[in-house]
C-alpha cells in the first residue's frame, strides 16, 4: 500500500475535524425558578402572604412587585418607595428552596396599593434573565388610611386620612415604637361616607413607628408604617431577606404555583475543544504511523 496523497489526508483531516464539531457530547444544566404563595389568592392591602419556591440556578433570589401606583419595571416588596427596577434580596438554602415572609403592614410605601391585581416577580440574582411570575388580588380593608408625610421629620404636623366602613363612627389611633410601647392614643371621628381625618404633631424622635387604627367592630386592625427621620436624611432600606432554615417545598396547599418555559441548554463553563484536541491528535498519530511503514 503506498503513501496517501496529500490531498486525501487534508480531506480526511478535513471531515473528521468537522464529525468531532457535531458529535461532541453536550455538556449542559438545566435550571428551575418558581414562585407561589399561600392562601386563597386574595386578600387586604397590608395581610401577610407568605412567598416561597425553588430556584436552582443560584443561591439568591430576587423579589419585585408591580402593577396600579407602582411603577412598571416593579419595585422592592419590602419597600415600595424603593427605586424602580430594584428587588428584595432572598437567600436559597441547600436544598435549593426560598421563602419570603411578606409582613405587608410594616413596608413603606403601603399607600401607594389600590385595590387591584399585583404581578410578584422572581428572578436569580446571577441570571436575571431566568424568572418567573405569579400575581395576587389586593383590596383595601375595612379600614385604610395613608400618613402624610411619611417620612417626617421630628416636630411635623402628621396627617392620617383614609376611610372606614360606613356605620363605624369613630376609630382609635394608636403610635407604638419598635418595641411596642404605646407613644399616643387618639380618637378621631368617622364621616357618614367612612372618610376620617386626623393631624397631630409629632414628637418622636427619629425611627420607626407603627400606627394602629382599630373598632371594636372589626375584627382585624389596620397597621401602617410612619417614618420619622433627621432633617436632610434619607431613610436607609435593607433588602436583603433571609428564609427561614429547612424551608419546605410548596405542598398541596400552595395555590398559584407558576411553572416556568423550559430553560434551554447552555454551555457549561467546560471547553469543548477537548473532544476534538483527542481526535485530532488520534488522526495525527494514524498518518504518521502509515507514513512511517512505507518510508
Amino acid at each position: 500500500m503506498g503513501i496517501l496523497p496529500e490531498h486525501k489526508i487534508f480531506w480526511c483531516f478535513l471531515l473528521l475535524c468537522a464529525a468531532a464539531c457535531v458529535l461532541q457530547p453536550v455538556m449542559a444544566e438545566n435550571g428551575t425558578i418558581t414562585i407561589a404563595y399561600r392562601g386563597s389568592g386574595g386578600g387586604y392591602i397590608g395581610d401577610t402572604i407568605v412567598f416561597d419556591g425553588r430556584n436552582t440556578f443560584g443561591n439568591m433570589t430576587l423579589l419585585k412587585i408591580n402593577g396600579p401606583g407602582l411603577p412598571s419595571d416593579g419595585v422592592p416588596v419590602n419597600n415600595l418607595n424603593g427605586p424602580s427596577g430594584t428587588a428584595t434580596s432572598v437567600g436559597v438554602d441547600q436544598y435549593g428552596m426560598w421563602k419570603f415572609v411578606w409582613y405587608a403592614s410594616t413596608i413603606p410605601g403601603l399607600e401607594r396599593l389600590q385595590t387591584a391585581r399585583y404581578t410578584i416577580t422572581a428572578m436569580d440574582s446571577e441570571n436575571p434573565e431566568q424568572s418567573t411570575t405569579t400575581s395576587v388580588m389586593l383590596k383595601k380593608p375595612e379600614f385604610y388610611i395613608t400618613v402624610s408625610p411619611n417620612p417626617s421629620n421630628p416636630g411635623d404636623y402628621v396627617e392620617l386620612i383614609g376611610t372606614a366602613e360606613q356605620g363605624i363612627t369613630s376609630v382609635k389611633i394608636e403610635v407604638t415604637d419598635a418595641s411596642g410601647k404605646v407613644l399616643h392614643v387618639f380618637t378621631s371621628p368617622v364621616g357618614s361616607s367612612g372618610y376620617l381625618s386626623y393631624g397631630f404633631h409629632g414628637d418622636m424622635e427619629p425611627g420607626q413607628y407603627t400606627v394602629t387604627v382599630s373598632n371594636p367592630s372589626i375584627k382585624v386592625p389596620y397597621k401602617t408604617v410612619l417614618s420619622v427621620v433627621a432633617p436632610e436624611e434619607t431613610l436607609p432600606v435593607t433588602t436583603v431577606m433571609t428564609p427561614e432554615p429547612g424551608s419546605a417545598i410548596p405542598t398541596a396547599e400552595v395555590t398559584g404555583v407558576v411553572t416556568p418555559a423550559p430553560v434551554s441548554e447552555t454551555s457549561p463553563t467546560k471547553s469543548p475543544v477537548a473532544p476534538l484536541t483527542i481526535l485530532v491528535a488520534l488522526v495525527a498519530g494514524v498518518i504518521m504511523a502509515g507514513i512511517s511503514r512505507h518510508s
